[in-house]
């Protein structure tokens, strides 16, 4: 990073790690989701997320956070655009700090990181790095069900349709978090009135966000990174001319272009998660060889993302639960993105990855039926002139 790139560089809430959990939770204000935890002499210890304490299960508000942190990376204030952008998605932060000489000097947050990185994009559209067919709830839909269908498509953010299919909100689990972590701390305290709602039985009308950002897939991803610097949710709705959605653009999509080293041919892969060293020369071989192997169709450079996740409460014959999603934009304009589970990491993957295979093979299939009506028609009309 030069240092004209160095103004993109922010200042930053913090904390000592000594401090409890109660003295802490009021200073998750709007926008405010990660805290820099240090300890005496400004070491850095992470970052303490709401995210990550409502994830805890014996949370105390006498608890220090110090034992509630996030371990992320840091990047040097030198660093280029595709480091500080790998540093962002390996731990799913917002924002990745900043070393100068030993010290954190500030955070870079990646939607300020994105928007320095325009050139990247140029005039690629929404349609080209969205995912399609988003999954959906209504506004009925239990915040427990909502929780779980994240879970299980493992997805960060869902649209909110009415009976007619058309937008009426945005659903995070971000938007449980302050609800979930109140409550728990109210019951720690022994203070929980009677008759107050259970917090995974209120709906998901009770919590999205109604005023949701939109764009549409021929809108430019120049144009669509501006809006987003205004979502809160990190993600743009694609909705159709009917108020109907029809995509989804986070900025973990848009991050995914930008990490891509400068001048990389061919594809560039990438694992994330839970994924052991002795299975990521496997995992990286099954993802060149779906690649390789329909280059004529996809094309013949790009980037594919495996981001794995384990859940080793559940268990099958030994083998962990996996989730796994998988994202390959290419040098043709295209983006495939795929989501499954399975118990291990290689079962998961394949389902993934055969998936998108499908949804290849049926895309040529389509095209060599255009193809066909096509030449039926021209003969037709050939033949009309005789």
């Amino acid at each position: 990073m030069n240092d004209e790139d160095s103004s993109i560089i922010t200042e930053f809430v913090s904390v000592e790690g000594t401090e409890p959990l109660s003295n802490v939770a009021s200073m998750f204000k709007e926008k405010t989701r990660e805290i820099l935890v240090f300890e005496e002499q400004d070491v850095f210890l992470g970052y303490l997320t709401k995210r990550y304490v409502t994830h805890q299960s014996k949370v105390q508000p006498d608890t220090k956070i110090s034992s509630l942190i996030k371990r992320v990376p840091t990047v040097n204030k030198d660093s280029t655009p595709d480091v500080i952008a790998r540093a962002l998605l390996s731990e799913k932060i917002f924002s990745v700090p900043v070393v100068d000489e030993g010290h954190i000097i500030g955070v870079i947050r990646d939607i300020d990181l994105l928007k320095d990185s325009e050139d990247i994009f140029g005039s690629k559209k929404v349609k080209e790095a969205m995912t399609q067919n988003p999954i959906v709830v209504t506004k009925n839909t239990s915040v427990a069900k909502f929780i779980a269908i994240c879970r299980t498509n493992n997805i960060s953010r869902t649209p909110v349709v009415n009976e007619s299919n058309e937008l009426v909100g945005i659903m995070s689990p971000h938007d449980t978090t302050d609800l979930i972590l109140s409550d728990s701390l109210k019951q720690k305290r022994g203070d929980r009135k009677a008759g107050q709602l259970d917090v995974l039985s209120v709906t998901v009308e009770e919590l999205m966000t109604q005023e949701v950002t939109t764009c549409t897939e021929n809108d430019f991803l120049i144009e669509a990174i501006v809006k987003l610097e205004k979502a809160d949710h990190k993600a743009l709705i694609v909705i159709d001319g009917e108020n109907h959605p029809v995509g989804i653009i986070t900025t973990t999509d848009l991050l995914e272009t930008v990490s891509m080293p400068p001048e990389t041919e061919g594809y560039y892969l990438r694992v994330l998660g839970d994924v052991e060293d002795s299975d990521m020369k496997d995992v990286i071989e099954m993802g060149i060889e779906i690649v390789k192997k329909y280059s004529d169709i996809i094309g013949t450079s790009g980037q594919m993302y495996i981001h794995a996740k384990a859940i080793p409460k559940r268990k099958f014959r030994g083998s962990i639960l996996h989730q796994v999603r998988v994202r390959i934009s290419t040098n043709k304009g295209k983006t495939y993105v795929s989501r499954s589970d399975g118990y291990g990491i290689f079962g998961a993957f394949a389902v993934a990855l055969d998936r998108i295979e499908r949804e290849i093979v049926s895309e040529r299939e389509l095209e060599i039926q255009s193809q066909q009506t096509g030449s039926t028609r021209y003969i037709l009309e050939e033949i009309e002139e005789l």
